[in-house]
């Protein structure tokens, strides 16, 4: 796979919102893996996101006009996935950015990271956000490598969940300070 060309591009067709589903269900299944001994966490975190209406639902969720979903390829096999949503005028929020396992180590995260925002970017939205989980760590690592720090809460999760998000936000069309 070293050598193969990675192709980013836009999802269309029925076709490429099931692969961004069968993709985003693997995530959920590596995270109920990974974190088996913080199921209750996995599993409300999912549940608040509303992750089985959204999964019934991936084109109009993270489709035109109110968002864009990008799919990593090499030949006809997808190796990533990450979309955006709209928030507000000029604010969207990054999703679902994920790579298997088997895909990673050769930087389609952050190719798919860099294209998600040019993408919000061409189509006018001048800061993205995202919260992850505090325990994903390369995950975290990876966005304030794109730029992404620190932010408020710009939405609510359960009590219990709370101390366990972590909020970033990044404006678009500028380029990641490296004074870190």
């Amino acid at each position: 796979m070293a050598d193969m060309h990675v192709t980013i591009r836009t999802a269309v067709s029925a076709d490429d919102y099931a692969a961004f589903d069968t993709l985003i269900r693997e995530y959920t299944d590596w995270c109920r893996a990974r974190y088996a001994h913080d199921r209750w966490f996995v599993d409300a975190a999912f549940g608040h996101q509303s992750l089985d209406a959204e999964l019934m639902n991936l084109p109009a969720v993270y489709g035109p006009p109110n968002g864009k979903t990008l799919l990593a390829t090499i030949g006809n096999q997808i190796h990533g996935a990450c979309a955006y949503r709209r928030l507000s005028d000029g604010i969207c929020e990054m999703k679902r950015l994920f790579v298997p396992a088997r895909s990673q180590g050769h930087g389609i995260g952050r190719r798919l990271g860099d294209a998600i925002m040019a993408a919000a970017s061409a189509d006018g939205y001048m800061l993205m956000r995202l919260d992850t989980a505090n325990r994903l760590t390369e995950a975290i690592a990876l966005y304030k490598s794109l730029g992404f720090r620190d932010c408020p809460p710009y939405h609510q999760y359960p009590d219990d969940l709370m101390p366990h998000i972590v909020f970033m936000e990044r404006e678009l069309g500028t380029t990641p300070s490296t004074s870190d």
